[in-house]
């Protein structure tokens, strides 16, 4: 159990920016600056599981902790991909208590809304994440909030790694039967995933072990074989920056104005692909303000853990 009320000491604010492939933790003193840190696997129980998704954001938290000289935590902001689902914060909430004591200002919001913080103090603006998912969100200056996307590998995550890898994989078995464009990731397909040949496929990636994050691995070999000209890796790479750019304007035609005319785009499948962040500008409304957000949202989540504090509240609105 962590204790908060250490006597003589300057106290710390905790934040957590959790998604499909990896998961943060930041500790900042009053003045934001940062002074610890720690990086783990998955945090998205909907990729590893409940379990062990609480046992990553657990080791990252107690990692953190031992690096902190007895410094009582303050309030601690977590924001984590499935958090606009209620059952999702009150299964988290219980599983952090436990963690950090019951006392604790607590701040749960999705992944996605780490990045309004920093988009604007008052959190309004429009935001993207491609990581291992996709989604949008904006939020005007009533406090009505539009999300476009984030439905999950069933239902969409165009334009995320998940989904480029997805299409790379089965468009490259299909230029194989000679049914897409021609392409040279095949030898590439096999040797990434350690495959004697191609009959190997069809039980490998319709596997029940196969995971979301190591799919999303994949989107690296596509994003190399796009910027070397290969026409289906560019094919791919160009529908996914027309699928990102799809759900920004989604949100921009149903979020009511006014709203800072400001993007903030993160997530490691566009922060790592040039290519594909130089495609996605093409598809975006001119009169945007954008920013790439190259560390992700962990400095969001330093935000709203101080503002817990000193807004003396722990809900987002």
């Amino acid at each position: 159990m962590i204790l908060f009320h250490t006597h003589g000491m300057e106290g710390i604010y905790l934040g957590g920016d959790g998604g499909g492939s990896t998961c943060r933790i930041g500790a900042w003193d009053r003045h934001g600056t940062l002074i610890a840190h720690a990086t783990g696997s998955s945090s998205n129980a909907y990729v590893v599981g409940f379990d062990e998704a609480v046992r990553t954001v657990r080791f990252l938290i107690e990692d953190i902790r031992s690096r902190l000289e007895g410094r009582p935590i303050l309030s601690f902001c977590f924001g984590n991909s499935g958090l606009a689902r209620a059952e999702e914060r009150t299964r988290w909430e219980a599983a952090l208590k436990e963690i950090l004591g019951s006392e604790l200002p607590l701040l749960l919001v999705t992944d996605i809304h780490l990045l309004l913080a920093m988009n604007d103090p008052r959190r309004l603006g429009l935001c993207l994440i491609s990581g291992t998912g996709s989604v949008a969100l904006g939020r005007n200056e009533h406090g009505s909030e539009v999300r476009s996307g984030g439905m999950g590998s069933a239902l969409g995550d165009e334009g995320s790694g998940w989904w480029i890898a997805r299409e790379a994989i089965g468009r490259t078995l299909r230029s194989v039967e000679k049914r897409d464009l021609p392409t040279r990731m095949g030898k590439e397909l096999l040797a990434f995933f350690k495959l004697p040949d191609y009959s190997q496929a069809i039980s490998f990636f319709n596997s029940s072990e196969r995971t979301k994050s190591e799919i999303a691995r994949f989107t690296l070999v596509v994003a190399q074989a796009a910027e070397q000209g290969d026409l289906l890796a560019l094919s791919i790479i160009e529908e996914a920056a027309r699928e990102l750019g799809l759900l920004v304007s989604s949100v921009q035609k149903r979020l009511e104005e006014p709203y800072p005319k400001r993007l903030i785009i993160s997530g490691g499948t566009i922060v790592h692909n040039p290519l594909l962040h130089e495609l996605l500008l093409k598809h975006l409304d001119e009169r945007l303000e954008i920013h790439l957000a190259v560390e992700g949202g962990l400095e969001g989540a330093r935000i709203l853990a101080q503002q817990l504090i000193t807004h003396g509240s722990a809900s987002y609105e």
